[in-house]
């Protein structure tokens, strides 16, 4: 009684925080207090599985995360999410759980002695990971780059790697992979460190829509999905007394970091593995780049549900106690935040409840497993076709009738991952001999473990048959329908989510193909030195690949948002005064003023500000007036006029090819000009 009584007493301190003092720094030490010992508390109720206190603490806290996001979800579309209901959930969730102690059998008792070799281990693993975090962060830039690359000197791929030897080394020492946390966040954290407002488009949307919760507890209309994310960032917003962007940009890259090592951990646990392949075979995920986790989006952090949830079932498959309804709250929540990953991932623990729960003398079962592996496959083409038949909107969804280009256009992108020699060996060159068939080396490692998978653990053959169902659905909406609102360059906007979802049920039999190549190698490298060595530079090179790029392979075409852009936006509100407006520019501007302004203004339904996917208008007029290289009054007039609106604002970035010529023709076509932040940006307003 007495830990359930302190989380609640820091709760009430929370409360008083929040209405009365407002400090922040008492906010957020007393709300990390709480979210430590309410973890502690759940984490000995929900997550029996952990083997030491953090991984209490840690699975803990999921389990609190988990709540907050779906019964949140579910508190707002009944009524609404307010600071109030936020305070009482917290308030109520100590005393859900339980203060006892982990059970002795659980406890680790293979550690080796502590020689001073550990010690000086860790003490050089902790150090050079902060070193590295504050070597990025010294390098964070408001300057607008294509690649964080541009920015961060070279030096980083050797600290990066000695981090990694590090990091291999312990492993042959230490079973708690509690260890990998810091390695993982040093992997996936470098966006935010790198971008002063944040990075890409979407997350500046979403931080628009948090922002609009918070204030009013509702938006307006009530989305179908997103809520999972939306909810938690403003829980944590109250609790940790911090803002909305700051939760935001930080959320999916450091719970991927806390949770994805230690659930592929309890996975391997369950095959009775000792060091070094329990703490070894955890760094796999990031040796395939998790890209989508470096920056929150709600499909990202779907995802990050969707892998734990699959690594958890592998665990129970093999027998280990994880409890049904930490998975239910897992599939819940992925649902709850992105149906896209939701649905499949609820047909899948389903079809696992059928085949692994369910008596085989039901009469029912056979016929309940089959109808349920088709639903999973078909799942996500009958939700788009449903939605498609309510209203047209950017999921809308028509049959093809261009099969065969389809089909060919998936051919290229196989084609595309396929391994290459290419005529003079580089650094580069180098790197992408092993990025570029990523994907089939992640297939091929799937396959062996499904093969060794009959020694080690059978029954986790099961997810090759969760993959397959997955990846059916991928090629029906592929090959057999088109989004009717979406360009062709977008028509794997959505279809493409279920092949890494795919992807993603193929892990625990890539952790086993890992293991059975492991176990080879070592009988021809006994010596630890080139597992160190192999080890890092795979390690280097996929910390690499995980971000954009602009190299001979690859170059990534989107620029950040940057105060300039800011600033831009700002000065335009201002000279708009209370005439009504819009505004041709790119993403990265349109975002600028998401986060300044929020959806503050619409003309015929569409934001007053480009859009870079879905129906709006403005984008394609932007690009005819910039890649055209005419903007001329006429071009422009169009703006004006599918909007009736008296002033249209066109913003030139310097970095935005043909600036040199686009500039003098809109400085002589436009009615008003400024210049922002030293030439970095100019706008022109034309009045009609």
């Amino acid at each position: 009684m007495l830990l359930p009584a302190l989380a609640s007493l820091l709760v009430l301190l929370t409360a008083l925080n929040l209405w009365g003092w407002k400090l922040d720094i008492l906010g957020l030490f007393v709300g990390l207090f709480y979210l430590i010992l309410t973890g502690y508390l759940l984490g000995g109720r929900l997550a029996r599985f952990s083997e030491n206190v953090w991984e209490r603490i840690i699975w803990g806290v999921a389990t609190i995360l988990l709540i907050i996001a779906t019964l949140g979800s579910l508190i707002f579309y009944i009524h609404s999410f307010t600071t109030a209901i936020t305070i009482v959930i917290f308030a109520i969730l100590p005393w859900l759980g339980r203060s006892s102690p982990i059970p002795t059998e659980k406890i680790n008792k293979t550690q080796p002695k502590r020689t001073w070799l550990i010690p000086s281990l860790l003490t050089m693993y902790f150090g050079l990971i902060a070193l590295t975090i504050t070597f990025l962060a010294q390098n964070q830039t408001s300057e607008a780059i294509r690649t964080p690359w541009q920015t961060i000197p070279p030096i980083i791929f050797i600290l990066y790697g000695l981090c990694a030897v590090l990091c291999l080394a312990l492993s042959y020492y230490l079973n708690n992979p509690t260890w990998l946390i810091p390695f993982y966040f040093l992997s996936l954290g470098l966006l935010p460190l790198i971008y002063v407002l944040g990075f890409g488009f979407d997350p500046f949307i979403h931080q628009a829509s948090e922002k609009l919760l918070a204030l009013n507890g509702t938006i307006t209309p009530k989305p179908f999905y997103y809520l999972g994310q939306y909810t938690l960032v403003v829980a944590l917003s109250n609790i940790l007394r911090l803002s909305i962007n700051t939760i935001d940009v930080w959320l999916l890259p450091i719970l991927a970091s806390l949770f994805t090592p230690l659930a592929a951990a309890t996975a391997l646990r369950s095959l009775k593995l000792e060091r070094p392949w329990l703490i070894l075979l955890p760094l796999i995920p990031l040796a395939f780049t998790l890209s989508s986790f470096t920056y929150t989006t709600p499909q990202g952090l779907a995802n990050l549900w969707a892998l734990i949830t699959i690594l958890l079932l592998a665990a129970k498959i093999a027998g280990q106690k994880i409890s049904s309804y930490f998975l239910m709250l897992l599939v819940f929540t992925a649902l709850v935040t992105h149906p896209l990953t939701g649905l499949p991932l609820l047909g899948i623990t389903t079809l696992y409840w059928f085949i692994f729960e369910q008596r085989p003398e039901v009469s029912w079962r056979k016929k309940a497993i089959w109808l349920t592996a088709v639903g999973t496959a078909l799942v996500v083409p009958l939700a788009f076709a449903g939605l498609s038949l309510i209203k047209l909107s950017p999921t809308s969804i028509k049959l093809n009738s261009n099969f065969m280009g389809s089909l060919a256009d998936l051919g290229q992108t196989i084609m595309s991952h396929l391994p290459f020699w290419p005529a003079y060996l580089s650094p580069i060159d180098t790197l992408y001999l092993w990025g570029r068939p990523l994907t089939l080396i992640f297939i091929i490692l799937a396959g062996l473990g499904f093969w060794y998978a009959k020694k080690m653990a059978p029954l986790w053959q099961f997810f090759a048959l969760a993959a397959s169902l997955v990846a059916t659905g991928f090629i029906v909406l592929k090959l057999c329908f088109t989004f009717a609102s979406l360009p062709l360059n977008e028509q794997d906007f959505y279809s493409i989510r279920l092949w890494d979802l795919a992807l993603l049920c193929l892990t625990p039999l890539v952790l086993l193909g890992g293991l059975k190549i492991g176990l080879w190698l070592k009988l021809k490298f006994s010596s630890a030195l080139p597992w160190l060595l192999a080890g890092s530079l795979i390690l280097t090179a996929s910390f690499y690949l995980t971000y954009p790029r602009m190299d001979t392979w690859q170059k990534d075409t989107a620029y950040n948002t940057t105060p300039a852009d800011v600033e831009a936006v700002k000065l335009i509100a201002e000279t708009a005064g209370d005439l009504p407006y819009i505004v041709l520019a790119n993403q990265a501007v349109s975002a600028a003023a998401v986060r300044e302004f929020g959806f503050t203004n619409y003309f015929a339904g569409n934001f007053y500000y480009p859009i870079p996917t879905g129906t709006n208008p403005l984008y394609q007029i932007y690009l005819d007036a910039t890649e055209g290289g005419m903007p001329k009054r006429d071009i422009i007039a169009q703006a004006a006029q599918i909007a009736n609106v008296p002033q249209v604002y066109l913003v030139l970035n310097r970095y935005w090819a043909d600036f040199l010529k686009l500039a003098p023709i809109a400085s002589q076509e436009a009615d008003q000009k400024w210049i922002i932040s030293n030439d970095k940006i100019q706008v022109f307003r034309y009045d009609f």
